[in-house]
């Protein structure tokens, strides 16, 4: 041992006298249990009931783990992924251009104006409370709001996650600034955006419509749209927002921890929306809107509808409504107080009156009745009737419009000085001349016929089918039969009858195009290039009355104009058809002003109708048509 230090002794202990030391290298392998006597044995070490609890303890600590690991990895993954994300990568979307809208002349009916925009990410504003109204009252000094102000704009109409906008159209100015300060302030963001520009001069609000911002329900059908997106919300804005809407391109940067750009991750183009070209006249467009203002000056008469058409394929090369209103105040944020002084205007300037408004047609359904009634057999070009005035019916007189009568009188004149009588005889009957007229049943039938009392389909939002009354409506409603004086105004184009301006035209357009009325439309072309595509007009009143009943109503609105009611449109320098018209529809107002018609009578290129809303009966209506094709010709 001595000699080696390392080795270790072995064999037994050299102090026995140690403690509990025992000699024997096996004790210990065993415990001598008969030693400690009958009535002792091995005790339990731990409790089962305790064991029980201390396993349920355990078992309910892993099961909470587990479910938290569960919502925070699979519930809520994906959101804090994206918060991880976007401390590491920030994404600028690329807006797309909208598709532009160009006449059939292939001139802008309405262009993208870009503007600089201005928004904050709320999660990246300064966390400590002084350093955000700093923040606040900086930025307010550069675009001139209140701190109070740029707050209300973070925290209203805007979705967690998305960026908050806070001004629109940012001066050039202060957008040069605010593009300098947002290299230092990751929670600023100019944005250079293209907006609409619609051209008020036009007259074409309540065609084109206008853009507004997506709302909640809008969000929730297409996920393709952000917050403060624009869509189209009326007109063909609206009916086409598929085809003119682009998909926005985006690219992703990778940032540090003060979100100043380091790396381009990813990049999409952006994709611009399609160009639609539109069957309409842009110079006949504005020219129409012209004549209607300034004769709405001249006579005070606010409301009124024209609508202009090429009646061999259903274009429309023109519609205006007075009032009108300006689209570009859509383009942006509407103010409240702007917004409601337009809906709380009683001229209702948002209604298009063209294909919304609905009005008792006037004279011009006479062509229903005349149409109806030869058809049927019930008259023919030798039957007369004598024109005193009017006639009495069981008490009641009703009146023609000349209060000495337009004497004898056939279809053609009736037709060209609008004869009351000869309408009230061959719808109802039960006079001197007809014992039996055509009936209300007989009417109505030939009127759905005609397009009155359904929608066309024409591309354009709110069109109204206007109303054809029945025995059995009036019945339900009422409480009272059908009367043969409800026929004789139905006759007329009165009563309970309603239709729109587009109707009227429909019904005119059917005579102008020799029985072939083409279903209304503004869409000519969409795309550019090699990827146009032509819409094909559609077939929309074919085959009511044979070609000689429609001759014969042709020549008697031929006649209007050289003899009866609508002389002035002589002046026109092409041969001109038409039908006047005057509805009453209140006691205690004017009565509506009327005039359909078309040109050149043997060849006809237009077909038109004009309503002055309690325009009386000035003949207002006609003037306005003679205005516009006096200069529609002479070009």
């Amino acid at each position: 041992m001595k000699d080696n230090p390392f080795k270790i002794q072995e064999g037994s202990i050299a102090d026995p006298d140690v403690r509990g030391f025992m000699r024997h290298r096996q004790s210990g392998d065993y415990l001598p249990l008969a030693s400690l006597g009958q009535n002792h044995h091995l005790g339990r070490f731990f409790d089962l009931q305790r064991l029980h609890r201390l396993y349920l303890f355990f078992l309910l600590v892993f099961l909470v783990l587990i479910a938290r690991s569960f919502y925070l990895q699979i519930i809520r993954g994906g959101d804090f992924r994206a918060v991880a994300e976007g401390n590491r990568i920030s994404t600028e979307v690329i807006k797309a251009n909208r598709g532009l809208i160009y006449d059939r002349f292939g001139e802008l009916l309405v262009k993208n104006v870009s503007y600089f925009f201005l928004y904050l990410r709320p999660d990246r504003l300064p966390e400590a409370e002084a350093e955000r109204q700093q923040f606040f009252i900086r930025l307010g000094e550069l675009i001139e709001l209140s701190p109070e102000e740029i707050e209300r704009k973070i925290k209203e109409k805007n979705r967690p996650g998305e960026d908050a906008l806070i001004y629109e159209d940012l001066p050039y100015a202060s957008a040069i600034k605010l593009l300098i300060w947002a290299e230092e302030q990751p929670a600023l963001r100019v944005s250079h955006e293209p907006r609409r520009l619609y051209y008020p001069e036009l007259g074409l609000s309540h065609v084109l419509g206008y853009l507004g911002v997506v709302s909640e329900e809008d969000l929730a059908t297409n996920r393709d749209y952000q917050y403060h997106d624009r869509l189209g919300k009326t007109g063909l804005e609206q009916v086409y927002e598929n085809i003119l809407r682009g998909r926005d391109g985006a690219i992703q940067y990778e940032v540090d921890a003060l979100f100043r750009k380091k790396d381009i991750l990813s990049q999409r183009e952006s994709v611009d929306g399609q160009d639609i070209y539109l069957t309409i006249d842009g110079k006949a467009q504005k020219k129409i809107y012209e004549i209607m203002q300034a004769n709405a000056r001249a006579y005070g008469k606010s409301k009124m509808s024209a609508i202009v058409m090429d009646p061999r394929r259903g274009e429309i090369l023109a519609m205006s409504n007075l009032p009108t209103f300006d689209s570009n105040i859509f383009t942006r944020v509407l103010e409240t107080e702007q917004y409601q002084k337009i809906i709380d205007d009683p001229d209702t300037p948002l209604l298009n009156r063209a294909v919304a408004g609905t009005y008792p047609l006037g004279s011009v359904f006479k062509l229903v009745i005349a149409a109806a009634a030869l058809e049927e057999k019930i008259v023919d070009t030798n039957f007369r009737v004598d024109s005193v005035g009017g006639i009495n019916v069981g008490g009641h007189f009703f009146p023609d419009w000349r209060s000495q009568g337009h004497g004898w009188t056939d279809i053609y004149w009736a037709l060209a000085d609008s004869v009351n009588t000869f309408f009230y005889s061959v719808g109802g009957g039960n006079n001197q001349w007809l014992d039996q007229g055509l009936g209300v049943d007989k009417i109505i039938e030939y009127a759905n016929e005609f397009g009155l009392g359904r929608i066309s389909g024409i591309d354009i939002n709110a069109e109204a089918a206007g109303f054809l009354p029945s025995r059995e409506w009036k019945e339900a409603n009422f409480n009272e039969r059908w009367f043969l004086g409800d026929t004789y105004n139905l006759s007329i184009g009165q009563g309970f009858l309603a239709a729109t301006p587009l109707q009227g035209l429909n019904l005119m357009s059917y005579f102008a195009a020799f029985g072939l009325g083409y279903q209304p439309h503004f869409i000519k072309e969409m795309g550019s290039g090699e990827n146009k595509e032509q819409y094909q007009p559609q077939a929309f009143l074919t085959k009511l009355i044979s070609s000689d009943n429609l001759n014969v109503i042709r020549q008697g609105l031929r006649r209007t104009v050289t003899q009866g009611t609508a002389q002035s449109l002589q002046s026109v320098p092409v041969p001109v058809a038409g039908k006047t018209g005057t509805a009453q529809f209140r006691r205690d107002k004017a009565p509506h002003s009327w005039f359909a018609g078309f040109a050149p009578y043997d060849d006809p290129q237009i077909a038109l109708i004009v309503l002055v809303e309690e325009g009386g009966d000035q003949g207002l209506a006609v003037k306005i048509a003679r205005e516009f094709m006096e200069w529609y010709f002479s070009q």
